[in-house]
């Protein structure tokens, strides 16, 4: 993975494998590369706070308002993780940030994943993971779901430092771990401090899922059509397949109908007819059961709905039932209901619906999840 530290208007770019290596400037973006933003703590606002329980996408609509109501007029992203699940309600870790930040780093690194510098941390057990960064100390609560609590100090307190442990109720603490020179009444580990940032040891145990960002995305032609090659190429080998399973079976009812000819009654021909009328019902039940798609028309289809500045994400492509082909696909777009007006007068298309919640991001910009059945065959 290649990563963009953020820092103080300063960029700094790392490659994360097996080591850690500084970089002047990632490479060409590749297909399965993960790019990442990561904002330092000293360039976001630290919430925490308490929700009712939801789904994620509700939560996160809940916190989008919650960032607009604390900071208004101004433009702000930010990211999330849960603390802490209980019956009722869900104790959030919130990081906000100038939404400017994200458009000053695309200039020069295309991201696919944006994450402020707090969240990037996960342990085994229930840690406390102490580092200084330039001036300021970092004080955070990590277990294996990751990020429980955050304090951030200009001088390290002992007295904070115990107030902020004593806040930490129903987190059982299993290790103190120190990457700075401090001074503490209770046992902890030290650690070297490295010459990069100290983040970038924990981040490849995090789930990136949730911080992926589609304001990155750009149209990938040599991606669109490998996407569209590897679907044909197997849209081709199941047919080959089934028409394969399809004409051995032919062949043997050919051949139990010569066999089973010369045993079959005269009284039960009482009429010249052919005996071939079960193999004749066989092939006419099997290309009943074929649906003719041609995904290059439902690809044409739904561009054609598209607007400048669209995306689509992802698609899937199945038969419905033996008449009705039908598409999975995720369309990125600012104008959600021209897309859906311009679908319900899509002759061609049966029937569409939206798969989730109709919602708007900070930049005003919908992701609509949609499931559409067509009635034309091309």
């Amino acid at each position: 993975m290649y990563i963009c530290f953020y820092k103080s208007g300063k960029k700094e770019y790392y490659e994360v494998d097996k080591s850690i290596k500084k970089i002047d400037k990632p490479k060409k973006k590749g297909l399965l590369d993960k790019r990442i933003l990561v904002i330092s703590s000293k360039d976001a606002y630290y919430l925490k706070e308490t929700f009712p329980k939801t789904t994620y996408e509700n939560l996160k609509n809940i916190i989008q308002n919650h960032v607009e109501d604390v900071y208004p007029g101004e433009q702000m992203d930010f990211s999330f993780n849960i603390a802490k699940a209980y019956e009722n309600t869900t104790k959030v870790n919130i990081f906000a940030f100038p939404y400017a930040i994200l458009e000053d780093v695309k200039k020069d690194f295309e991201y696919t994943h944006v994450i402020v510098e707090p969240l990037c941390f996960k342990t085994k057990e229930n840690d406390i993971l102490i580092y200084k960064e330039d001036d300021i100390y970092n004080i955070l609560a990590v277990s294996e779901e990751g990020l429980y609590s955050y304090l951030q100090l200009k001088d390290f307190s002992k007295d904070y430092f115990e107030f902020f442990l004593k806040g930490l109720s129903d987190f059982e603490i299993k290790n103190i771990i120190s990457y700075s020179d401090i001074s503490l009444d209770v046992e902890f580990i030290k650690k070297e401090s490295k010459a990069y940032p100290v983040f970038l040891d924990y981040i490849k145990y995090i789930d990136l899922k949730h911080y992926k960002k589609f304001s990155a995305f750009s149209v990938n032609e040599d991606l669109v059509f490998r996407v569209i090659i590897y679907f044909l190429i197997g849209y081709g080998a199941a047919l080959y397949v089934n028409h394969k399973y399809y004409q051995e079976n032919i062949e043997k009812i050919s051949y139990l109908d010569k066999k089973l000819k010369p045993f079959i009654k005269s009284s039960l021909n009482t009429e010249e007819k052919s005996t071939h009328h079960y193999k004749e019902s066989f092939i006419k039940a099997y290309k009943n059961t074929v649906v003719n798609i041609d995904p290059i028309f439902i690809l044409d289809n739904i561009a054609f709905h598209l607007h400048k500045g669209d995306y689509l994400t992802q698609i899937d492509i199945k038969p419905l039932h033996p008449t009705v082909p039908q598409a999975n696909f995720t369309i990125v777009t600012k104008k959600p209901f021209e897309f859906l007006e311009s679908l319900s007068k899509d002759s061609c298309i049966r029937d569409f619906n939206l798969e989730s919640p109709l919602s708007e991001n900070m930049q005003k910009v919908y992701n609509l999840n949609m499931k559409v059945e067509y009635s034309c065959e091309k």
